[in-house]
């Protein structure tokens, strides 16, 4: 993956940044190593991210299409995705999809979780609070990410997708 300064890119840790420069650092004193130097475009994120140059590729990828976030919403109606009942494993797993950054199974775990969700409501209960973090940290990422492709807010993400998905009903 070829990045140039300017350009946005997708870091799990930090969600969408700007990169803004390549920075030579010498960490250990002995050795010099070329850093890509991220800046989340969250606004209330005022950290610096400094990724070296030759990992870049396993931590860093370029933002989808909006081709892309459209066919991702559109799925959700034909997407089966499985819940795990064992509170550790799917704790685990959430971790691990989270990690990944990867916007399939970002859109699984937001639609298992909502649907978890529902069916906890109409029983008067809610998600566990690792649930709903792992949710809100998911739709973060997504929100966030559609947002900058599509150029628009992250919260008017949510309103988009549901005027999506009752399009598609009709």
């Amino acid at each position: 993956m070829e990045l140039k300064i300017g350009s946005r890119v997708m870091y799990s840790a930090a969600g969408v940044c700007r990169l803004t420069g390549i920075e030579t650092k010498c960490p250990d004193g002995i050795h010099e190593t070329e850093y890509y130097r991220l800046e989340p475009m969250r606004t209330e994120n005022r950290s610096v991210y400094f990724i070296p140059v030759s990992t870049a590729s396993a931590r860093l990828r370029p933002l989808i299409t909006p081709e892309q976030v459209y066919a991702l919403i559109d799925s959700i109606w034909v997407r089966k995705c499985s819940w795990c009942t064992d509170r550790i494993a799917r704790k685990n797993q959430f971790h691990e999809m989270l990690k990944s950054d990867d916007p399939e199974q970002l859109i699984c775990m937001v639609q298992s979780l909502h649907e978890h969700q529902t069916a906890l409501g109409e029983s008067g209960k809610k998600l566990s609070p690792s649930d709903e973090a792992a949710l809100r940290s998911a739709e973060q990422l997504l929100n966030e990410e559609f947002a900058a492709v599509l150029h628009m807010h992250p919260p008017d993400i949510p309103e988009l997708v549901q005027k999506r998905l009752a399009a598609r009903q009709t």
